[in-house]
This record gives C-alpha cells, structure tokens and sequence, in this order.
C-alpha cells in the first residue's frame, strides 16, 4: 500500500473509502460497515433511513425491534458485583476479600463502571460487536462503534484505525493535562490556537450528504488514529518504514478550505484496544448484529403497516353515488353545513347514497404484523413469556416458571462469552492498577453482606487479639487474656454494623498474583428451586433443639434463607439462640408459603 503524503490527507482518503467502499462476505453479499452501523442505529429507533419526517406523507413504521432489544439488555446484563477476584496464593486469600471490597465500593463507584458495561451490552446486542479503550487509570472506556472514521472492515484491529470526535473548547482544554497541544509532543498548534480557529457546527452523524448542525457554541472536530504508519508522519526526517504510533489530529474549516493540525503524535509501545464478537462472520470485522437479525421482519411489517393505512384512508373518505344524471351538476355537497338542503331529480330510483368502501383486508394485514412479530421473537430467542406476556388460560405456575428459565439459557451462553471479555479486560488492565494503587496504603469505607461480615468477625479479632498481646510483651507487661481480647475486638466491630473501615497496608499485596472471574447466578442456581430447598429447612429449624441451632452449618443455613428473604443477619446480630428455653419467634408463626414468596422477591 503507498500512504498519502501526509496523515491528514491519509485520514481523508480512509474516511471517503470507508463510507462507500463495500467488501464482499459471501458470494451474493456486500456489506459496508459505515452503512450497516448508520442503518442499524435508524431502524432500531423506528426511523426510516431515507425519507421525509413530514407527517403528511411520512410512513408509518411499526417498531418491532427495539422492544426485543430491551429485553436482551435486561437479560444479558451484568453487575459489577458479580465480578470476583482470587489469590492464587491459597494463603492470601484475605487480600482477595480486599481487592474485591475496594473493587466494589471505591474503584468502580469512583469510575462509574456500571455505565461502561452498560453501553458495552448495547453496542455489542445492536450492532454485533464492542469495543473497548484502556483509558487513564487502566479505566475501561466504551468505544462507540459509531465514533470509528475509518478502519479494515474485515478485521476492525488488524489495521489502522481512526476515531472521530466532536469536543466543545472546554472538553477540549480538558485534555491538556494528557498533553495535547504541547510542541514537545509533536503539536502543531496549541489547543487556545485551535479553538479560535474553530467553527460553530458539527457533522451529522451518519450523513453522507455532508449535512451540518449549526451550534450556539465552538465545536471541534477531532481524529484519533492508532495503528502501523509511515515513521516519517512522526517525524519527517524519517523513511516510510512503519511504526505503531497514534496520531491525534483536528480539522478547521476556512475561507481557503479544510485544513488539518496535530494536537498530539508518538510512538505506541502497547495496544490498547479490544473487541468483543458474541456471533462472528467469516470474513467481516462486525458480527451479526441484533437489529441486523430484525431486519427483513421490521422491513415487512412497515409494509404491512402502510397498506392498512391506505386502506384505512380509503376507507375513511365518504364517497356517494346516484342514477341522477344532472345532480353532480346542480349540486356541491363537499363543504355542505349541517341542515342544509339538497334535491334529488324525480325520476331518480336511488336517490342519493354512500358507497361502502370499507375492507375486511385490513384483518390480513394485522395478522401478518403479528406473524412477523413472532417471527422476530423466535430469531433471537426472545419468546413470549420472556416479555412478561401472561401465559394461555390454564398454564400451571410452575411450568410457565421452568419456559422463562429453560428460555433464557441462549441469552446466557451469549452472556457467557461477554463475561470472558470482560474477565480479559480486568485481568490484563484493571488488577495490575488497583494492586499498584493499594500497593501504598489504602483507607475506605465499606458495607459489608452476611457472610462478609462473618468471615471478617472471623477473622479479624483474632488477629487483632494477637497484635495485642505482642504489643503487651514489647512493652514490659504480661500479656492478657486471649479470649478476652477477641471478644472485646469482636464487640468493637459489632458497634459499626455492617459498614467497616478498612485499611490496606502498605506492601501488603508486594509479589501476590491475583485472577479474576465473573459470577453468573443464574448460570450457578436455579434460584427458585434454591430458595424452595431452603424453606423446607427452615419448617425443619424451630423444632430443633437449642444445640442443634447453634451448630455453625445450622447458622450458615439459616444465613442463606435470610439473605434471600432480603435480610441481613449481621444487622440481627445473628441468629444464635443460646441455652435460652427454645422459643418460636413471630415470624416462624406465617404461613410456610408467605415465607416463600417472600424468599423469591
């Protein structure tokens, strides 16, 4: 390949040849990315591609996509709490309870990681594939595929590839602190100079007309490409050889045309792009993508849609017919007030009438809209009961319960593979920054579940206990009692409930590898059947007697039972009945059945 002369010339060239050249996947198929992506985002929002908005000749469009679209998100979804992390140090483990307790309350509260993987599942259900961007602070940033100016449309990372951005002067100056618009970094312009050079529009997206929208503000355009490039675009003293280097250039638009400035160029030692394919097509860089799947029912069903509108407006003109030859002559009904008279020729047989002109027709119509519907569903694994419709008269409860669980597994195999990518994402770029990070010494605030707390009342009055008495023998006194100081550690936890503080020491986690898996409850448990097992334990627990309650696989029972009733036992202080005479609590008194339904909220 020859490059252009120049990396603003070579963006243009990509640019245009991305969002016209097609490639071929099949023998009877060409597809290009920008159109798939600009196609995709339209009809998943119910908007025609190309056509008027004006609603007196705007179609209609029947959105069957988008309601399938939410259910996939809702069923692919997955919490930042479900990601857990372990030492593959079988004794440090407790430093993975740490890891994961700063992971949960600080580093993704702090970055706002909810959202990422949030955008990541939509992307990935939309348009077949996502894309993700180590950011600073190893943060994972969400790439939309939409932003992509040009790349290999057969294999998005296997070559150069650029974004585009639209960044107002304050988002811009933001970025100073990276070090754009330094000349040490290769910048051509600082970033005040481009922003005075700047104009108040912006692109359309999406719009191969070159279609403007005009702002109340500066906006400016900006590129970055990452990728192998001619040396001599860092530096032109150099050859062509190439070299893996990113390039951040803007564009402003004058009198004389469009002209391009660097913010920013250097070398680039590591990648810091990854994608994720849920369903791969040999030969394409995207996978096949949830709207694209909807696409030949949503096209048929707008043209079942805009038949029974004509019909309808056929339908809902008022037409009149009569064998009297001279009355369209003498008379002009159209625009007649009420009570207004007309007359009819003598020699008239009918008089005046209307014509009947309404269609049955309409009723195949609807029919074939609901077959396409089903049709959709039945594509993407997205069947009734997933929607929340209510079953056929007579379906028994648990039978209707075992179709939602059975139907869910596909969205969990696809889900599955997403949780390999982001165990990939957080291995490779997350764990080696929070372990550096807590490296020196951490302090936070954490609020702990049943069974955290448990094994912290487990573990760290013990230890505390221990210290003490060392602290006791190294100054001159004689050490107390080891069980009173556990005691008294235990009861100084109680008193904060169930938030801790917690404090990482320094070199704590020096020489500890950490891994890192997702947990996937639905894929672990059948939560229904989990939570009906226990409940008949439960009917089992008040008739014990009072050593058999107090047994540790009796209490972790009954800890189970409670978190899934929605409570804490550590905020109930446990629930150890002692020597006490056995005693049936109030709420062992509700009906077994209560107690359930409960569990399962």
């Amino acid at each position: 390949m020859i490059f252009p002369s120049s990396i603003f010339n070579y963006i243009k060239e990509e640019e245009t040849s991305y969002q016209t050249r097609e490639i071929s996947v099949g023998e009877n198929w060409n597809y290009n990315q920008y159109q798939h992506l600009s196609l995709s985002f339209h009809m998943k929002f119910g908007k025609y591609l190309n056509s008027s908005n004006d609603p007196k000749v705007k179609s209609p469009y029947y959105n069957i996509i988008l309601p399938i679209l939410e259910f996939r998100y809702a069923a692919e979804d997955r919490d930042v709490k479900d990601i857990l992390f372990e030492s593959e140090d079988p004794e440090k483990q407790h430093l993975s309870f740490l890891i994961k307790k700063y992971w949960d309350d600080v580093f993704t509260v702090d970055n706002n990681l909810d959202d990422v993987i949030d955008d990541l599942i939509e992307e990935k259900v939309d348009f077949g594939g996502c894309l993700v961007k180590k950011g600073a602070g190893a943060v994972p940033e969400a790439m939309p595929l939409q932003s992509i100016a040009f790349c290999d449309q057969t294999d998005i990372l296997g070559g150069p590839i650029g974004f585009k951005f639209n960044f107002s002067p304050k988002a811009l100056k933001a970025k100073a602190k990276l070090g754009w618009g330094e000349k040490k970094n290769g910048a051509t312009h600082t970033i005040d100079e481009l922003i005075t050079l700047a104009t108040k529009e912006k692109d359309v997206p999406d719009s191969q007309t070159g279609q403007k929208n005009f702002l109340p503000g500066k906006n400016i355009e900006v590129y970055v490409v990452r990728g192998s490039l001619p040396e001599n675009y860092l530096d032109a003293n150099k050859d062509e050889d190439l070299i893996d280097q990113i390039q951040i250039v803007a564009f402003y638009t004058d009198k004389e045309g469009r002209h391009g400035v660097t913010l920013y160029k250097s070398k680039e030692t590591e990648s810091v792009l990854k994608l994720h394919i849920p369903k791969k097509i040999y030969g394409r860089g995207l996978g096949w993508g949830g709207v694209e799947a909807l696409l030949d029912p949503q096209i048929w069903a707008n043209f079942a849609e805009i038949h029974k509108n004509n019909l309808l407006q056929a339908a809902s003109k008022l037409k009149y017919f009569t064998d009297d030859e001279g009355y369209a002559n003498r008379q002009k009904i159209r625009g007649m007030e009420n009570e207004e008279i007309t007359t009819i020729d003598r020699e008239s047989k009918y008089g005046i009438r209307q014509i009947p002109n309404g269609s049955p027709n309409i009723q195949l119509f609807n029919f074939r809209v609901a077959e396409l519907e089903a049709h959709a569903q039945k594509l993407v694994g997205v069947t009734d009961p997933l929607l929340g419709k209510s079953p056929a008269a007579g379906t028994p409860f648990r039978l209707q319960e075992r179709v939602i669980f059975e139907g869910k597994k596909p969205h969990e195999r696809t889900a599955g593979k997403f949780d390999k990518f982001l165990e990939e994402i957080i291995q490779d770029w997350v764990i080696p920054h929070i372990v550096k990070k807590v490296t020196g010494g951490v302090e936070f605030l954490s609020e702990l579940s049943s069974s955290e707390m448990e094994y912290v009342l487990k573990k760290v009055p013990r230890n505390r206990a221990a210290k003490r008495q060392f602290e006791d023998v190294l100054s001159g006194r004689i050490p107390g009692d080891l069980a009173v100081y556990e005691e008294e550690e235990r009861q100084n936890l109680l008193q904060n409930g169930s938030k801790q503080t917690f404090k990482i020491l320094k070199d704590e986690f020096k020489n500890v590898k950490m891994k890192v898996k997702i947990r996937v409850s639905s894929k672990q448990k059948d939560m229904e059947k989990f939570v009906d097992s226990l409940v008949k334990v439960l009917e089992k627990f008040w008739t014990l007697p009072p050593e058999v309650m107090n047994n540790p696989t009796t209490q972790h029972l009954m800890n189970q039972i409670l978190e899934a009733s929605g409570l804490s036992p550590a905020s109930l202080g446990g629930l150890t009945m002692g020597s006490a005479p056995q005693q049936i609590p109030e709420s062992a008194q509700r009906p077994m059945q209560e107690i359930k339904e409960e569990a399962l909220v």
